[in-house]
């Protein structure tokens, strides 16, 4: 049976920030409140099995562990409540502690408890300084104040756990099995999480389905779009054709995408392996390049409105064919961080299919070009090698 200790444990570590660089977000928190209450240490501690992780701190090293069983701190998470000290050299349970008989000879000390979005204590936030003072109501109110401002934080990252376990969810676990072609997929989040995903699968023995698709948007909100768009684009697609699918998941999701205003671009294409035609419609993405060996790069693109920008929107469906040798390269714009001008992008698709022997080394190689620059979007890439003849 799992313990009271060892779920506030697991509630720590789900938020992934142990270990993890400072952020501006809670400095600002620990900055204000050394200069509010004129301390000269204030810190974001999170707690976990023996150690205190300083997350975030103004006076003291950020990023430092320190033994829990040695920290004011860890009095404070065992009850659950503000503890406030104000002179630990005349107060008995304190005086002689070795944070107060020695370095950094601590007189006040103020604490309060950081709960998780479960409700679980998983930090302190705590104010500390060489000199004793007395601390007034108005002063806990200030210190509550600035706990839920950190508390609120701690809720953005636990929501952005539950929006990567879904962005985890919407991805293929293994390419098809497709004889001829060699099929691969990468997608690298900007942040924590994103509104990006792909998706492939097979209509029957003679089709195969591939959808690239970026939501609008971060987080929670825009995973569960894209959940809702792989989910209906899935369901449509089995008994209808491809500009028909793509209208009835339009429809279908007309509320959600009205309701959290926001859209979706999307490439969609039925691929026929034997014949290597392809269908596809292109709903504003306008980054899916067909390369040729010894032929110019073609971009696949229309002038069709993303999925939820406009109610009532009809797609057109265009054709291609891969032609043994040829490659279908579809990405998200978070490639456009790395290539400012998209000529530049469809010459370095052409070289990639030139000098990569497999799809998967494509797919590397997109997610590595887009790694040297900091990432703004969300970046998606799918590669459709069809095998030389």
């Amino acid at each position: 049976m799992e313990t009271a200790e060892q779920a506030r444990v697991e509630a720590v570590r789900e938020l992934g920030l142990l270990d993890t660089p400072p952020e501006e977000r809670f400095d600002r928190v620990v900055r204000l409140a050394q200069g509010l209450f004129g301390v000269s240490t204030a810190a974001v501690n999170l707690v976990d099995v023996d150690r205190f992780y300083v997350k975030s701190a103004a006076g003291f090293e950020a990023g430092a562990s320190v033994p829990r069983d040695v920290t004011f701190s860890a009095r404070t998470i065992d009850l659950g409540e503000a503890l406030v000290i104000p002179d630990a050299q005349k107060d008995a349970g304190w005086a002689d502690h070795p944070l107060v008989t020695g370095e950094p000879r601590i007189r006040f000390y103020a604490g309060r408890p950081l709960a998780g979005p479960n409700g679980k204590v998983v930090g302190v936030l705590c104010l500390i300084d060489q000199e004793p003072r007395e601390v007034s109501e108005s002063d806990r109110a200030l210190l509550d104040d600035l706990a839920g401002w950190v508390e609120t934080e701690l809720a953005a990252d636990a929501e952005a756990v539950q929006a990567r376990e879904i962005q985890r969810r919407l991805l293929p676990r293994k390419a098809p099995d497709v004889l001829g072609y060699d099929i691969a997929g990468r997608c690298r989040p900007a942040y924590t999480v994103g509104g990006d995903y792909y998706d492939w699968h097979l209509l029957d023995d003679t089709m195969l389905q591939i959808t690239v698709a970026d939501v609008m948007g971060k987080g929670l909100a825009a995973g569960v779009i894209a959940a809702g768009l792989r989910t209906a684009m899935r369901v449509a697609a089995r008994s209808h054709t491809l500009m028909e699918a793509v209208r009835r998941t339009a429809e279908g999701l007309e509320d959600d995408f009205n309701d959290s205003a926001t859209f979706a671009t999307m490439f969609t294409a039925r691929l026929r392996p034997q014949q290597g035609h392809l269908e596809y419609i292109d709903a504003g993405h306008g980054l899916a390049v067909l390369v040729s060996p010894g032929s110019p790069t073609r971009q696949l693109s229309s002038r069709d409105l993303p999925v939820g920008a406009q109610p009532g929107t009809i797609w057109t469906s265009h054709e291609a064919r891969l032609l043994p040798g040829d490659t279908l390269i579809v990405v998200s714009d978070g490639l456009l961080d790395a290539f400012a001008d998209p000529a530049l992008a469809m010459r370095a698709a052409a070289r990639l299919v030139a000098s990569a022997s497999s799809a998967d080394e494509m797919a590397d190689q997109i997610v590595a070009a887009a790694a040297s620059a900091p990432l703004a979007d969300d970046l998606t890439a799918v590669v459709v090698r069809r095998e030389p003849a």
